[in-house]
Parts: C-alpha cells; structure tokens; sequence
C-alpha cells in the first residue's frame, strides 16, 4: 500500500503538481508552518484564481512558489 508521502513523492515527479499540493497541503508534521501555508495557498490560487487576483494576490507567484515548496519537500 503506497503512503500518502510516497504518493505526492510519485506526482511531483510525473509533474502532476495539482494533485501533489491538494495532499501535501494538509500534512503537519516535519513540514513548517510556512511551507504549510504556501502549499495552501498556492492550492487555492490554482482553484480560484479570480477570487485570489480580487483580493490583491498575484496568483502565478504564490503557484510558482507552492510548487517550489513541494518540489523541495518531496522531489
């Protein structure tokens, strides 16, 4: 039975970095409250990128960096 740690482990490396941030978004342990809230955020950007763009967030930066984030986690 393949983890949930193995399986984002799989994702980032086919690039499939949607999937990856909707489970790695929710891990907490040995991973900061930083790193936490960036997966997060990113993950809702990609969702909702409308309503992150109204509120005054730049929706392709907190992407790239929740992707940055999970690449230097699990890849």
């Amino acid at each position: 039975m393949e983890r949930k740690s193995d399986t984002v482990r799989r994702m980032v490396a086919e690039g499939d970095f949607k999937s990856a941030l909707r489970i790695a978004k929710g891990f907490r342990l040995g991973i900061s409250k930083e790193d936490s809230d960036t997966m997060k955020r990113g993950y809702e950007c990609m969702l909702y990128p409308d309503f992150y763009r109204q509120i005054g967030v730049n929706t392709s930066e907190a992407v790239e960096k929740a992707v940055q984030t999970v690449c230097k986690l699990y890849a």
